[in-house]
């Protein structure tokens, strides 16, 4: 059974529809992107799952339970966690401070602990630095820091909504790698991203949107390999499909 489903989902950004019947589903486990040009509907998916604008219709499943009409910390709380886009970072709080924002939900302080010793674990950057204040970071430690806040509450399923924008190259390879090493310990990740031929190398299943609509769907692999994706989403590159 799906960890989420999306069944002919409709959103809006108040009178503004963006998406129209848009359904995918990701299973435990599966890396699944989501991709398309600018304005397919893509972040607006990952928002509407989330409780942040309108849901006009169709159904949101997220581990059995309905999440329509769900308030976004009750989502946090079932255990989908989200790394909105932008790098969204509390500034002038230090890296310890911002992963304690991370797990607000939780009241013991010894799961608080441990679920930041996990996170520096996997970070090692992080725990090297936590009195730092998170503005005098480098854009690609800021990104780290806020994949690692959404798992402070140690999610079943992670969204990130495009986790290499802005990042220099070498920043862009690191995230890529930790997403990889998420997946490694069981957790279930569904990524928007610009970067679509990375995305799709990493992803065991892929969806691409266009005009808040689905237009194709298939394994990472298989999206790759498929002339009019490269011609229209790669920039007419397939040498990552071999």
């Amino acid at each position: 059974m799906a960890l989420l489903e999306l069944r002919d989902v409709s959103a809006a950004y108040g009178a503004i529809q963006i998406l129209y019947g848009v359904s995918l589903h990701v299973d435990p486990g599966e890396v699944v992107s989501v991709i398309g040009p600018n304005g397919a509907g893509k972040s607006t998916a990952f928002k509407v799952i989330m409780g942040f604008i309108n849901h006009l219709g169709g159904e949101i499943v997220f581990d059995g339970k309905s999440l329509v009409g769900q308030r976004p910390n009750r989502v946090l709380g079932l255990g989908l966690g989200y790394v909105p886009q932008g790098r969204v970072v509390f500034a002038r709080m230090t890296v310890r401070e911002n992963l304690e924002m991370g797990a607000y939900l939780e009241r013991d302080k010894a799961r608080i602990q441990q679920a930041m010793d996990y996170v520096f674990s996997l970070f090692p950057r992080l725990g090297e630095r936590p009195r730092q204040l998170a503005g005098t970071m480098s854009g690609g430690e800021q990104q780290m820091l806020a994949m690692g806040r959404a798992l402070m509450m140690r999610p079943r399923m992670m969204m990130l909504d495009e986790p290499s924008l802005g990042l220099s190259p070498r920043f862009v390879d690191e995230v890529f790698d930790k997403i990889g090493a998420l997946a490694g310990t069981g957790l279930t990740v569904m990524l928007v991203e610009q970067n679509a031929a990375r995305a799709l190398e990493i992803s065991d299943r892929a969806y691409v949107l266009e005009l808040g609509r689905n237009r194709f769907e298939g394994t990472g692999r298989a999206l790759l390999a498929n002339p009019e994706v490269r011609q229209m989403y790669l920039g007419g590159q397939g040498a990552a499909a071999g």
